[in-house]
């Protein structure tokens, strides 16, 4: 059984593991360290990797691998309650006792954590390679939005299938990447499908993209294009809205081709000289309103299904 956990021992301290001491070995003879501060280290090191990828924090184990052990006075139930007691909100967090050379080492386990976690002083911490760096909250937030987008993207939908999608708009989209392949190898090339037992499971990536009804698969997978009087935006009795368009029952790559149709016919142009000619041009860059569609699209939090 020891051997399961030998790795502990060798596998390089980083993103994912870090080994913690009981002994301050700073001046060349093992001293016991304030068990607060050894406290203070767990739920510093768990709480920085459960705002980034999740990790394992190993005590007993000196830094170089050296297995130095817990003393036996410390009980791992009360020192796990004192860890909880220290973390906001409550993080969900494995522990056990396992023998490695006759002694006792702690592993301590958590995966990463939809919600962002603060110590109990007031502190957001991100595990950064080996570090444990302190972090405005905001931005792990924004970290921790981004992964569920991804993780939401690419959950399997179990009741959809290769028909449920535009094979032809695949096999246009390929095309335009220089893919000379089938619509369902394009699918597999991109990860938006997996094959198994003869049959492709589809993501909802897949279905956002290329669905022949996306709107069957997500309620938000539309545009709001809404224009207001003035500069400001308003709300209530005082609404400026001047005119409001849902752009939607386009997968993603059509929408993206509609949104920008849709809305400039309805830009507003100015004339302009140039060269003893007068020129129409939109009021707004073209660029940048296209850009803005895109990214909208792009980064939209897909976790998300109401309108």
């Amino acid at each position: 059984m020891a051997d399961r956990w030998e790795w502990l021992k060798v596998q390089p301290e980083g993103q994912f593991l870090d080994r913690k001491s009981c002994y301050d070995l700073s001046s060349g003879k093992p001293l016991p360290r304030p068990w607060k501060e050894v406290i203070s280290d767990i739920v510093e090191t768990l709480v920085a990797m459960a705002n980034a990828e999740g990790g394992t924090v190993v005590l007993g184990i000196d830094d170089d691998g050296t297995v130095s052990g817990v003393p036996m006075r410390y009980d791992l139930e009360k020192i796990a309650r004192q860890i909880a007691g220290r973390i906001r909100p409550s993080l969900r967090f494995l522990y056990r006792e396992v023998g490695l050379e006759g002694k006792r080492v702690w592993v301590f386990e958590t995966d990463w954590s939809p919600e962002v976690h603060q110590l109990t002083d007031g502190r957001y911490l991100y595990r950064h390679n080996d570090q444990n760096l302190p972090f405005p909250a905001r931005d792990i937030e924004a970290l921790k939005r981004s992964r569920r987008q991804a993780l939401t993207e690419g959950q399997f939908v179990s009741d959809a299938s290769i028909d449920d999608l535009d094979l032809e708009l695949i096999r246009d989209v390929g095309q335009k990447v220089g893919l000379s392949m089938s619509p369902e190898e394009v699918l597999l090339h991109y990860r938006l499908v997996e094959q198994q037992n003869g049959r492709l499971r589809l993501t909802l990536a897949a279905l956002l993209l290329f669905a022949k009804d996306p709107l069957k698969w997500h309620p938000r997978c539309g545009i709001d294009f809404a224009i207001w009087r003035g500069t400001e935006r308003l709300t209530g009795p005082k609404l400026n809205i001047k005119r409001r368009i849902r752009i939607e029952g386009f997968p993603i790559v059509r929408l993206i081709e509609e949104a920008y149709r849709a809305i400039q016919e309805r830009l507003p142009e100015r004339q302009s000289l140039v060269d003893l000619f007068f020129e129409e041009r939109l009021e707004y860059p073209t660029f940048a309103w296209q850009e803005a569609i895109v990214n909208a699209i792009a980064h939209r939090d897909y976790s998300l299904m109401g309108l």
